[in-house]
């Protein structure tokens, strides 16, 4: 046999033993393609969606990482000093500015987080309808600037409300109020009721808005504290707004709060309180 025979019965018997690609062989391996997509637990259409998101945090959860986050907020703050522009002002029937009481003061927190302020400026009232008293000024430092003492928390109910759209990020929002109705007789101790808005990320505070009570014989009005100003990823206080009418025995009084914080300045030194004999 010549070598062009010997080739040409390796050709026939080669083709005789390759399978024939029948309509029905065709289906059925896209079938079979199809059922391992299946056994691989995803679809065709789905391999290129994102996965889903994760759980949402529980209410206890939220609560506890609001009081971490609010912890490591203030000691932050107590390495900082700032300035604090305070105009409180009476509102006549056409819109007018019936008085005003201004106070520009610097602040700085001690070891136990107080409060140490230095007025740098302020006139002398020039409101009739009301007069602003030492509660006033504690709620100005006090409930109005964070809310909440964080010594104090074993006195609050929290509530987790569900969540809302703050400044266009993700909140939780939680109700605050005292465990014990707060005592008229005893206005030096101020308590917050109201709500508080915390970033579903970081678990800060973005917003306060409430009232302080006990009231007394005086009015305090409703205001809302924003948490706009990010230093060292940390949200810090920039404004405190109020327009409410204070309802007096004798009288209506339309009352405005606008408070501006600004200038925060870190340092190398604390400021310890020491008791002395």
């Amino acid at each position: 046999m010549n070598s062009t025979k010997t080739i040409t019965l390796v050709l026939l018997l080669t083709l005789m033993l390759l399978p024939i690609a029948t309509p029905a062989a065709a289906q059925t391996l896209a079938e079979l393609s199809q059922l391992h997509v299946h056994s691989l637990g995803v679809h065709g259409d789905l391999l290129n969606e994102a996965p889903p998101p994760p759980p949402r945090p529980s209410s206890t959860s939220v609560i506890r990482n609001f009081i971490l986050a609010e912890t490591k907020f203030r000691e932050t703050l107590l390495q900082f000093s700032f300035k604090r522009d305070v105009v409180l002002q009476t509102i006549g029937p056409m819109g007018e500015v019936t008085g005003e009481y201004l106070r520009n003061s610097l602040f700085v927190l001690d070891d136990r987080g107080n409060r140490i302020e230095r007025v740098l400026y302020h006139p002398h009232p020039t409101m009739k309808g009301m007069t602003i008293t030492k509660e006033d000024v504690l709620d100005l430092a006090g409930s109005q600037l964070f809310g909440l003492e964080l010594r104090e928390l074993d006195s609050y109910n929290f509530s987790h409300l569900g969540e809302e759209e703050v400044n266009g990020r993700t909140a939780f929002v939680v109700a605050v109020s005292p465990k014990a109705e707060p005592d008229p007789n005893h206005m030096r101790e101020r308590f917050f009721v109201g709500r508080i808005w915390i970033d579903a990320h970081s678990f800060q505070i973005v917003r306060l808005q409430g009232i302080t009570e006990p009231h007394g014989k005086q009015r305090f009005p409703k205001f809302e504290t924003e948490r706009a100003m990010k230093i060292e990823n940390l949200l810090f206080p920039s404004t405190t707004s109020a327009d409410d009418v204070l309802h007096f025995a004798g009288s209506d009084v339309h009352y405005r709060i606008a408070v501006r914080y600004y200038d925060f300045k870190r340092f190398a030194s604390r400021v310890k309180i020491v008791g002395l004999d």
